[in-house]
């Protein structure tokens, strides 16, 4: 294990948030497939996302014949993603010193981003495979690391639809508590957007500025009661504000770094009169005070406002809460359908980003659905309530559109693939349990594309993915190691 823990320091070091590409990563992890044997191949993968690095790159590794047709699919395919989710406000990461890229180790745990989801997984699995190389197989093993697992899985996507592999089966790493999963909820992401034209006023009547940041807590976008949503608390806050006769003048809103996530971070900018400057001070230290919010809520008090400061529509705050409400409502409305299989029992929805742009504020929302929910019926109850809404303001712009999909995986324990993984958690000694999961995986694009696909890995999601002082347990590593060594022996030799 000394090994793979000094590999899983320098990998965990390396920054790879899907946005800043995984190049660095995709070098050193290919160089440990090489070093290990296997034909390596490092594919570039195209994409048209704005605001992405293009040095996107799955890494792939073949052990035995790697012969690819249509028609014929053979061997185990091990794959896991090798970017990560932003980290979040440092200060969070407690266990790191503050730094989310500093590797720790404390009672038998090694924090950093990465450590669970899922970067280890990858390391676990080479090791795995290193023990085969002088083996003659019957079928061949492949290791893929995936890039923009965390964005849409535009890598799996593209390593299917590129035909370089065509295994029997597929195994995804994601931290799962080494159960095997075999089915989990959609992910949809909705984005609402809400065209507007600026307004020029003197800056006269309104010349006080107010900054308002607001501090949450991250969670993984699946599991939504485990974080502290820095936009909603925001909005709440304007809300009560407004309702005990505040008059605000917006001209910036913002918040949360990528919808599947719970956002920690949200900020809104707007102005007051100078009569209610010094009301709004005290209103803000008393009620942050009284509510043991002080660490959830910074403000910044400007001074007096240049001439022609261009605000918000006032019915644009008016028209996003309209829009919150609704999704808040459906929420509540989706919690009344419940499956005990999952947990949480019932489908979420994730207010994850807030972006204001040129003309427009763009709201996304993560969408959690249970296997049995329609997505679609889903999506057109969604379109047809904001058409209501933008009925409401016909002097604003306002749309809908589901920007990203990934189906529910639907695989059920008498599948070949279910039953040879749990006789390798028995042959382990890991308990032998399958699973269902709210997380959203590429095993649901392979299997849409025909794959027998699972989930496993070491490591916990929920209150732990997605969220500061990530961490995995070394001895779920080492036992994971052991499982895919008799996973590949009961389906490659």
């Amino acid at each position: 294990m000394k090994q793979l823990l000094d590999e899983a320091k320098r990998m965990l070091r390396i920054n790879s948030v899907t946005a800043h590409g995984n190049e660095e990563l995709a070098n050193f992890t290919s160089s440990l497939v090489e070093n290990r044997g296997l034909k390596t191949q490092l594919q570039q993968v195209m994409h048209s996302l704005e605001n992405v690095s293009k040095r996107q790159f799955n890494v792939i590794g073949v052990l035995g014949d790697p012969l690819v047709d249509k028609k014929t699919r053979k061997g185990l395919l091990l794959t896991t993603h090798l970017d990560t989710i932003s980290p979040g406000l440092p200060e969070n990461w407690t266990a790191t010193g503050g730094d989310p890229f500093a590797v720790t180790f404390q009672d038998g745990k090694i924090y950093g981003l990465g450590a669970a989801d899922a970067k280890l997984d990858f390391l676990c699995k080479l090791k795995a495979i290193d023990k085969f190389r002088e083996k003659k197989l019957k079928m061949p093993i492949y290791l893929v690391g995936t890039c923009g697992g965390e964005l849409g899985m535009f890598g799996a996507k593209y390593l299917i639809k590129s035909m370089a592999l065509n295994p029997r089966y597929v195994v995804v790493g994601a931290p799962t508590d080494m159960s095997v999963v075999y089915a989990h909820k959609s992910l949809n992401i909705f984005k609402v957007s809400i065209g507007y034209q600026m307004v020029a006023r003197d800056a006269r009547g309104f010349n006080r500025r107010i900054d308002l940041h607001s501090f949450g807590v991250t969670a993984h976008g699946a599991y939504p009661q485990q974080g502290t949503n820095a936009i909603q608390q925001m909005i709440d806050f304007i809300r009560q504000a407004a309702e005990d006769n505040f008059e605000m003048r917006f001209t910036r809103f913002d918040g949360g770094d990528t919808v599947n996530k719970v956002p920690d971070r949200a900020s809104a900018q707007f102005y007051l009169t100078s009569h209610q400057f010094e009301d709004f001070k005290r209103y803000f230290r008393d009620t942050v005070g009284s509510e043991g919010k002080e660490d959830a809520f910074k403000v910044e008090l400007g001074g007096l406002g240049e001439m022609g400061v261009r605000f918000l529509p006032d019915v644009v705050f008016t028209c996003m809460n309209e829009v919150i409400d609704h999704f808040r409502t459906m929420a509540t409305q989706l919690e009344r359908v419940k499956d005990k299989t999952f947990s949480p029992e019932f489908s979420t929805i994730n207010f994850g980003q807030f972006k204001q742009t040129l003309g427009g504020m763009e709201l996304s929302f993560d969408l959690r659905l249970l296997p049995d929910q329609s997505s679609e019926l889903v999506e057109k109850q969604i379109i047809k309530d904001l058409q209501a809404i933008a009925a409401r303001y016909p002097n604003l712009n306002i749309a809908s559109v589901r920007q990203r999909y990934n189906p529910q995986l639907s695989m059920t324990p008498e599948h070949e693939l279910v039953k040879a993984c749990q006789a390798a958690q028995e042959a382990s000694g890991i308990e032998i349990r399958t699973d269902k999961t709210s997380l959203s995986t590429e095993a649901a694009q392979f299997y849409q594309a025909g794959y027998e696909a699972v989930v496993f890995g070491a490591g916990t999601a929920e209150g732990n993915s997605h969220s500061p002082n990530e961490f995995n347990v070394m001895d779920h590593l080492e036992k994971s190691v052991t499982f895919y060594e008799k996973l590949i022996e009961r389906t490659c030799l």
